[in-house]
């Protein structure tokens, strides 16, 4: 299964790995910041238009042929960025690319879950999910290091080659996990019954959106991480790395740990542990926000609780919800993606158009994530759909 690790991590590095060369980015192209943020948005719109069809492909024709088109559309999109000269090619390619990686965020979890149990498969993805996340939290150093050492097109360059790289292990050592009896005909009726059967689902509904609006609130902190703490709170170009990476070693060590912790627990307590950590996070990340706006340390150090209780219960909820209609991995997987990717852009759109230079619009958004997540988690208490 290293395979399917390398092919998670060389698409989720392809956003962090540039994120500290926004400000040159925005230079180069003598735009605005609000339109280099284009280069986030277009590209999860690109994830979200996808993730519709790559799930249902491959419930019908397997999940290798179908996890190779995207990353080698992903891998000709990374290349053409090395190339553009303009924002608008950019964006272009930017958009590609997100219909490529597409495919990594719902074929490779799904083949976890077609060889081990819902409890094996979580813990696993736990222990992904801390590698993954340990690699991410050194792009943005390794990327802040290509870009001040030779320019922002090297880490254009560095995601290129790891998309090759990747690309090629996975024609080599990738092997089908879903046999032919139990794939799905690719039929629209059945797609769309399937697909209203996840949406028609309350329980399914409620484990999405706890997966789906911490992540989006994440994002949105570290899209605009950058533009914040480098043009606006005076923190180096040197600096500004650490702060992000200490973010996403947070979220690594605390899913590794969160395996002990089930295993400890149980799921349901590490549930509420989780949200707790979460929500008050959110809660001290809006006062810093209010009160102490100019301090990138309070404000890391509120954003490293809201992280760490994510980190501990997404693998649960991701588990929860796929589970629901296990029979549909695939369509659950896409539905779910391409949810969370509206949730994040509306995250995205709000931040961009209240943007002040200030933490403020990002803390409300993150409030408002954290207290509805409880909010749901509680109604799935009262409802007693945890096992």
């Amino acid at each position: 299964m290293g395979v399917i690790l390398l092919i998670i991590i060389s698409t989720a590095v392809e956003t962090d790995i540039f994120l500290p060369s926004f400000p040159a980015l925005k230079e180069y192209f003598a735009t605005t910041e609000s339109k280099i943020q284009l280069l986030i948005s277009v590209n999860f719109i690109g994830l979200c238009i996808a993730s519709f069809f790559y799930g249902p492909l491959a419930d019908a024709y397997g999940r290798r042929p179908v996890l190779l088109i995207g990353m080698l559309l992903f891998t000709l999109s990374s290349i053409a960025c090395t190339l553009a000269n303009s924002l608008e090619v950019m964006l272009f390619w930017r958009f590609i690319q997100g219909l490529g990686a597409s495919v990594t965020f719902i074929v490779p979890k799904t083949m976890i879950h077609d060889k081990y149990d819902r409890e094996e498969a979580v813990k696993i993805l736990g222990i992904y999910g801390s590698i993954i996340t340990f690699v991410l939290a050194f792009a943005p150093i390794i990327g802040n290091y290509l870009y001040l050492t030779y320019s922002w097109r090297a880490n254009f360059i560095f995601i290129a080659i790891l998309a090759t790289f990747t690309l090629l292990s996975s024609i080599i050592f990738l092997r089908e996990s879903l046999h032919k009896e139990k794939r799905i005909l690719m039929h629209a009726p059945t797609i769309m019954r399937n697909y209203k059967k996840l949406l028609t689902n309350p329980t399914a509904m409620a484990y999405l959106y706890l997966c789906c609006a911490i992540v989006g609130a994440y994002v949105t902190y570290i899209t605009n991480l950058s533009l914040i703490f480098i043009n606006h709170l005076g923190v180096s170009k040197i600096n500004y790395g650490y702060y992000q990476g200490v973010i996403l070693l947070v979220f690594a060590t605390m899913s590794l740990f969160s395996i002990h912790i089930i295993n400890r627990l149980g799921m349901h307590f590490t549930r509420i542990l989780g949200m707790s950590i979460t929500v008050i996070g959110a809660i001290l990340f809006l006062v810093i926000a209010l009160w102490f706006p100019n301090s990138p340390l309070f404000i890391t150090t509120s954003m490293t609780l809201f992280t760490g209780g994510l980190a501990l219960n997404l693998g649960i909820f991701s588990g929860d919800y796929v589970n629901v209609y296990p029979e549909i991995k695939g369509v659950a997987a896409a539905l779910g993606r391409s949810i969370g990717l509206i949730i994040t852009l509306i995250f995205l759109g709000l931040s961009a158009y209240f943007f002040d230079g200030t933490m403020l619009p990002i803390a409300w958004i993150t409030f408002f994530a954290g207290i509805s997540s409880w909010a749901v988690l509680y109604w799935l208490h009262v409802k007693r759909n945890f096992s």
